[in-house]
């Protein structure tokens, strides 16, 4: 079933017409030229593919019948990948990351989350990147040749500078972000005109459905005339028992009787 499932929600990103007996011509000029309907199609095709190439355990025969439509003509990848006896593999989730034209092939960088099964079991397997070679043909696009692996496009990033705010208002702002927000999820505009200084701030709800549960935190930067608060809320999706911690944004300024409130963002529908 998860199988099914997930070839019916990929096919449905994919709109790339037969690939039965795809030729590779020579490299086509129209590719380079139309970089970003050709890219998108063999990206497609790439994803389509990796789900295929990665899945093993129904044999040989079935898995030559499953390939066959993605390859190019002379290509065979049946025996690309082994698994040990007595289990199998599935990929329940495949992503294009990037494509990249190199002599007359389009490269196609592909992530590809897998799962194994022993003894009738699932277990979680691991998210590997793969570089697809793929080519046009008159028929479309087709792999030319065997997938190689590639190094996950993840990795520390230094986070951005915060500008820390004026000391005398960092108390403040926090305090008046967070009563902002308390304003916003209960809906209450006069509660929120009041942190406006009278005005009633520029502000987005929640998106539909969603029920926010209260702050639990809150992070100020900036400067005393942009002052930014990240106020951490907990909510839940329309008819969802989980909860997840979302942020909302906040922009204050300095003002004579402390930091007013001139928007709330929470993503969803403006006021």
């Amino acid at each position: 079933m998860l199988r099914i499932v997930g070839r019916v929600v990929l096919w449905t990103l994919i709109a790339v017409g037969a690939l039965r007996g795809v030729t590779p011509d020579a490299p086509q000029p129209a590719v380079a030229a139309r970089p970003a309907v050709g890219h998108e199609q063999a990206a497609a095709v790439a994803a389509a593919f990796l789900r295929e190439y990665l899945t093993v355990g129904d044999g040989q025969a079935g898995r030559r019948a499953r390939l066959a439509p993605f390859l190019a003509a002379g290509v065979d990848l049946a025996d690309g990948v082994r698994i040990v006896p007595a289990s199998a593999q599935y990929v329940d989730e495949v992503l294009p990351a990037g494509v990249r034209l190199a002599d007359g092939t389009l490269e196609v960088t592909v992530l590809a989350h897998v799962l194994e099964v022993r003894a009738g079991q699932y277990r979680d397997g691991v998210t590997l990147a793969f570089v697809v070679p793929v080519v046009m043909g008159a028929g479309g696009f087709g792999v030319s040749g065997i997938p190689r692996p590639a190094s996950l496009p993840v990795g520390p990033v230094p986070a951005r500078a915060r500008v820390q705010p004026p000391p005398e208002l960092s108390g403040a702002a926090s305090a008046a972000a967070e009563r902002a927000v308390t304003a916003l999820l209960a809906g209450d505009r006069d509660g929120l005109a009041r942190l406006g200084d009278g005005d009633l701030p520029e502000a987005r709800a929640l998106p539909p459905g969603w029920r926010g549960h209260g702050a639990t935190g809150t992070e100020v930067s900036g400067p005393a005339d942009a002052l930014i608060a990240e106020v951490l809320v907990r909510a839940s999706p329309p008819g969802g028992g989980a909860s997840y911690l979302m942020p909302v944004r906040v922009w204050l300024v300095a003002g004579p009787g402390g930091p007013v409130v001139r928007r709330v963002d929470a993503g969803g529908t403006a006021w």
